[in-house]
């Protein structure tokens, strides 16, 4: 199953709007766009996977769709730097949770065959917990860290 809607790539210089990233993660992620843009082709921002399928109700399928983003896992944006994919989680304090939720959505990502490429599930944080910091190293999880302001 692919995801929700159609994944939408903006070149690695848009800055703006990205969707549903709160306003702290945004700020951590302008912070990784200044030292990081370079490395990447393209971007692709608030890409839903997953959610819950409502079978044989009434209803049209844009409300079907509607409901499936309601309850999908919402990545908060993937990279693409040549054919690899980096799946990325921003918080600006990593803790249990980003190492969970990078590397859930990467697997997801994966099963549902979303991008044709390598993942690499990332955490973009300004400080990260020590204990998490081994566990993403154990598995595979990279972590790239920016200066607060």
């Amino acid at each position: 199953m692919p995801s929700v809607y159609p994944v939408e790539w903006v070149p690695s210089t848009f800055r703006g709007n990205y969707r549903h990233m709160a306003k702290r993660d945004a700020a951590v992620w302008e912070r990784f766009l200044l030292l990081y843009t370079e490395r990447f082709d393209a971007f692709a921002y608030d890409v839903a996977l997953g959610g819950i399928i409502l079978g044989g109700l009434p209803m049209e399928e844009h409300e079907r769709q509607g409901w499936q983003y309601s309850t999908a896992l919402k990545i908060d944006a993937i990279g693409r730097t040549g054919d690899a994919f980096w799946i990325i989680e921003v918080r600006p304090d990593a803790t249990v949770s980003a190492l969970g939720s990078a590397l859930t959505y990467a697997l997801v990502c994966e099963r549902d065959e979303v991008v044709p490429g390598p993942l690499l599930p990332t955490v973009v944080c300004e400080y990260i917990q020590p204990d998490v910091r081994w566990a993403c190293g154990k598995l595979g999880v990279q972590i790239i860290t920016v200066p607060s302001v």
